[in-house]
């Protein structure tokens, strides 16, 4: 690594300088508290991923419909949505270790009591009341990142915490293609509704067990506390939030569907739909990972760009398409296309806003993707089942194209206008 990286992360954080001799070249570029928070964010993806690729099969299994489901999903989006505000003020003046346990503990109880709920009014509730508990990972995801990483490594950080993410989802494809039917041969009684259930389970305590190197995060890594009043919309948003918003509604509609689209659309056993699943993620993992490469090449913003029309032209080829085969190739490139995004367009917001800003920004971002795919979820839900999955996926192409359009547009604007730019170029 180069000299200025290892001396700038050294004096960064001299606590660990013992970790850091005996650590693989790769890692000391990154402090203790980067890795305490690749661990916890370990778990969180891993179970979290289980449980959201599992709970909409257990649903559907137990004879809720797509409507219903996108109810349910477009409540979870708004108890984000209605907590975020608390959330980022928590988080301003207490710092983002000891809010994010709330989402390490709290979220996996209530999660584990929506899977014995199943009244519909219920689900709803319960639903809010999960997003309310998950609101301050998103909140925190990017600042902390951005917090734990400088000027030379934080691409490759936002790269590696993603893809790592991703590769935790695969992990769960796998695990929740299988392990039910396992469940239901070791037991002929029990069926396999009771064998997604336990999976379900055993997923809550995968995101607790995140809570032990959250909590061993250094006091000092929290972010500084602001005197005086906090604003809450800083100017370079406003040029950056209609783009994010759209794209926004790419992400949050049809891709949620998407392992139930493979089993009731395609005729896919569960055991192939985990299998796709996971291996859609491994597409994402690489892409993820060659991203910084990607944005080298092109800059931010048209890689940006470039990823959100391939992604148009996946989902054009998957509408058009007849065979199941091919639909599944198409759905599998899609998927990794769209990931091509994500850590470049966190990366470029959080470069663009002031340190002291940046929970603030992310929550604003919060709010907007959330009420974004709130309604997006509940519309998507009726669509499929009024119009079926090709309408859905034709809309979802002609949004993604027009999210390309504004993103590209967008650094003209902030080079003229933005009142924070890094010092490292990033488009």
């Amino acid at each position: 690594m180069p000299e200025v990286c290892e001396q700038a992360l050294h004096n960064q954080s001299g606590g660990h300088s013992q970790w850091t001799a005996n650590a693989p070249a790769w890692m000391r570029q990154f402090t203790g508290d980067f890795w305490r928070f690749f661990a916890a964010a370990f778990f969180f993806d891993f179970g979290f991923g289980l449980f959201f690729f599992l709970f909409n099969l257990y649903l559907t299994d137990l004879h809720f419909n797509e409507r219903i489901i996108g109810q349910i999903l477009a409540s979870l989006t708004l108890g984000n949505v209605v907590g975020t505000i608390p959330a980022m003020i928590l988080v301003r003046r207490c710092g983002f270790r000891r809010p994010l346990l709330i989402s390490f503990l709290v979220a996996p109880l209530i999660c584990a009591l929506r899977l014995f709920t199943l009244w519909t009014p219920a689900q709803i509730g319960l639903a809010f009341l999960t997003g309310l508990a998950l609101c301050f990972w998103p909140i925190c995801f990017s600042p902390a990142v951005a917090k734990f990483t400088n000027e030379h490594n934080r691409a490759s950080g936002f790269s590696i915490v993603f893809a790592t993410g991703i590769g935790m989802g695969s992990l769960a494809g796998l695990a929740g293609g299988y392990l039910p039917q396992l469940l239901q041969f070791r037991g002929s009684e029990l069926p396999l509704v009771g064998g997604i259930r336990a999976v379900l389970l055993c997923s809550c305590g995968a995101v607790m067990l995140g809570a032990w190197p959250l909590a061993r995060l250094a006091q000092d890594a929290e972010p500084a506390r602001i005197a005086g009043g906090i604003r809450l919309f800083h100017p370079f948003l406003k040029r950056f939030l209609p783009p994010f918003i759209l794209w926004n509604v790419v992400t949050g509609s049809f891709s949620i569907f998407g392992a139930v689209y493979l089993q009731k659309a395609l005729g896919l056993p569960l055991s192939q739909v985990g299998t796709i699943f996971s291996f859609s993620q491994l597409l994402q993992f690489a892409a993820v990972l060659s991203t910084p490469f990607l944005y080298r090449r092109l800059g931010t913003i048209k890689g940006v760009s470039l990823a959100q029309a391939m992604t148009a032209a996946f989902l054009l080829l998957l509408f058009f398409t007849k065979v199941v085969p091919l639909s599944v190739a198409y759905f599998l490139a899609f998927n990794g296309a769209q990931w091509l995004c994500s850590p470049g367009i966190y990366r470029y917001l959080m470069e663009h806003i002031p340190e002291d800003e940046r929970s603030t920004a992310s929550a604003v971002q919060n709010i907007s993707g959330a009420l974004c795919q709130a309604g997006t979820a509940a519309l998507t839900g009726s669509c499929i089942v009024q119009f079926g999955y090709p309408a859905v996926i034709a809309g979802n192409a002609v949004i993604a194209l027009l999210a390309a359009l504004l993103f590209l547009d967008l650094p003209r604007w902030s080079g003229a206008n933005a009142t924070h730019r890094s010092a490292a170029p990033v488009s």
